[in-house]
């Protein structure tokens, strides 16, 4: 586990730390499943806690993906607590990852080496930069088929498809936003801009309908 002391100094939420010169085997040593951290090639960004609207915009999202995935029996969706090792030095914990029923390996490991099908980012203040600025090259750069940048405070879904060898861009604010890798599974936008959000097992059962 990551521990970090600051004297007599507070450290005001949300709030990124960055460690520099980390290898595999020490990342290995220094995160548990208590720690949120990701690590890009060498840089070991640790985060603080989930607000409670990302969280549950975030938990949201994955009970709607997983239960349609789970009953189409399309594959497995993943996050937030789970690693994707993506490449040698490259590991991250997105919001939610998907892995089509052939690629979902048997039993689960305790991280996952390869690279998701589909992976999903939720913005937020402590690391829309992070996530836009550096993990989406990344993903990109990995052949991820589609990424899913969710925006609660611009009230926007960005997606990122992989057509042939690069890359097309959706923006939506409204309306039905569908997947191309999970079959069938589609969402209204506004659901999310919601407070309180609507009943999930309600859009989900509206989604399988």
């Amino acid at each position: 586990m990551v521990e970090v002391k600051f004297g007599l100094r507070t450290v005001d939420l949300p709030y990124t730390i960055r460690l520099y010169g980390v290898t595999d085997e020490m990342f290995d040593e220094m995160v548990d499943e208590d720690t949120k951290a990701e690590l890009i090639y060498g840089k070991m960004i640790v985060y603080s806690p989930a607000t409670l609207r990302h969280d549950n915009v975030a938990g949201f999202l994955r009970t709607l993906m997983r239960g349609y995935a789970t009953d189409k029996g399309l594959g497995l969706v993943l996050g937030p607590d789970g690693l994707a090792r993506i490449k040698k030095g490259i590991r991250v914990s997105p919001d939610l990852f998907f892995l089509t029923k052939d690629r979902t390996p048997k039993p689960l490991p305790e991280e996952y080496k390869g690279v998701p099908d589909l992976m999903l980012e939720l913005l937020s203040l402590s690391k829309s930069e992070i996530d836009w600025k550096e993990k989406r090259p990344l993903y990109r750069e990995a052949g991820v088929k589609e990424i899913w940048f969710v925006d609660p405070l611009q009230q926007q879904i960005i997606i990122d498809r992989l057509r042939g060898r690069y890359y097309v861009t959706v923006t939506k604010s409204s309306g039905r936003v569908e997947s191309t890798v999970i079959k069938g599974f589609w969402i209204e936008a506004e659901w999310l801009w919601i407070d309180p959000l609507p009943n999930e097992m309600q859009c989900l059962r509206t989604i399988l309908d």
